[in-house]
């Protein structure tokens, strides 16, 4: 590696702070505050972040709908949106449904009880923080809509530093897609994060994974991992390869306040991608949770979309179909990639196994 990459690559090591789990073990406490706006208390800088983000699927019909909320709370800005893909779509905007506007203020959208508002006729509304959201986009123009309740499955998951959790969430309601009519009522695991810095920073590293499944109430499984490269290579050696590929991992069994955590604390994963556009087509991975025991985990992917978050990183937006152990289940695969290493693979002769 260059010495310019290798400055680069060691630079950037707090620029991944805010996927990281900084706990040794140790979960956060559930705090029922957490579900709304951090308006006070928040690291300086432009990029300090705040997110929500819920997802749903039918999975008969391999639709999947993303939807994001980034606020800046420095900057006073809010990033808000919807995308819903059937299928496998190469662009963003070849999505079955895309509304996502950058720079709205926070001040006109989100409200001191927390509810938003955004002009895509998208609303959000805590019913019961931590329990019950009521979502609903209404888009006329696109015939597309959605009115869902979002009910807790299991309590969040949240990491010990206090700025982000996850939770195993179950969607249920009324949603049209281009004039179809069609149910929702599937489980699917939602996050939060609040009052990290999100620099944008170009980062020569492998792709980052951000893995869901759930098998309905009682079942849910998260990881956060870089990529080992056992299948891409290092692209001529310019990739660099964090101290730590497991940023995070957890793993609920049991239903509601009663679910038992364990931290996944060893992971191994091989990725297969297509050659053209890198998309994620099957995940290999083997998880060992803190007691001992093993998950044999394979993800097919059965749709996908992708996303820029900011201009200079892409994500992968995946619908998969997972066996763990001999049960199906349902998830994501958001994965990250950076220009560094696409461009390097875009210069290799890389062909998808």
């Amino acid at each position: 590696m260059s010495d310019t990459l290798t400055d680069k690559a060691q630079a950037s090591g707090d620029n991944y702070r805010w996927i990281t789990n900084h706990g040794d073990g140790r979960f956060g406490e559930v705090r029922a505050a957490d579900d709304f706006l951090h308006w006070q208390g928040n690291a300086p800088g432009a990029s300090t972040t705040e997110t929500y983000y819920f997802g749903f699927h039918v999975p008969e019909q391999a639709i999947h709908a993303f939807i994001y909320i980034w606020v800046h709370p420095n900057l006073k800005v809010v990033t808000a949106g919807v995308m819903i893909t059937r299928g496998f779509q190469r662009s963003t905007l070849a999505a079955d449904y895309f509304d996502a506007r950058a720079y709205l203020a926070v001040d006109e959208h989100v409200k001191a009880d927390g509810s938003m508002q955004f002009p895509m006729g998208l609303t959000l509304k805590p019913i019961d923080p931590m329990r019950h959201w009521h979502i609903q986009l209404d888009a006329p123009g696109q015939d597309t809509s959605f009115d869902l309740h979002v009910r807790a499955a299991q309590l969040p998951v949240v990491r010990a530093d206090q700025k982000h959790f996850d939770q195993n969430m179950h969607f249920e309601g009324e949603f049209k897609l281009r004039g179809q009519h069609l149910k929702v009522d599937c489980h699917q695991v939602r996050d939060r994060s609040w009052s990290n810095p999100r620099p944008e920073d170009p980062m020569p590293v492998p792709p980052y994974d951000w893995l869901t499944l759930t098998d309905g109430a009682d079942f849910a499984l998260n990881l956060s991992m870089f990529d080992d490269l056992s299948v891409l290579g290092n692209a001529g050696g310019a990739i660099h390869l964090p101290p730590k590929l497991l940023q995070d991992g957890w793993v609920a069994h049991g239903k509601g306040d009663q679910a038992e955590l364990r931290r996944i604390v060893d992971v191994s994963k091989k990725t297969f991608r297509t050659a053209d556009t890198l998309m994620p087509t099957r995940h290999e991975i083997t998880a060992v949770d803190e007691r001992g025991e093993r998950y044999e985990i394979v993800g097919e992917s059965v749709g996908s979309g992708n996303w820029n978050g900011w201009p200079n990183m892409i994500w992968n937006q995946n619908l998969i179909r997972w066996t763990c152990n001999g049960r199906t289940c349902w998830g994501e695969s958001q994965e990250v990639h950076w220009h560094e290493l696409v461009r390097r693979l875009s210069q290799t002769a890389y062909i998808a196994p």
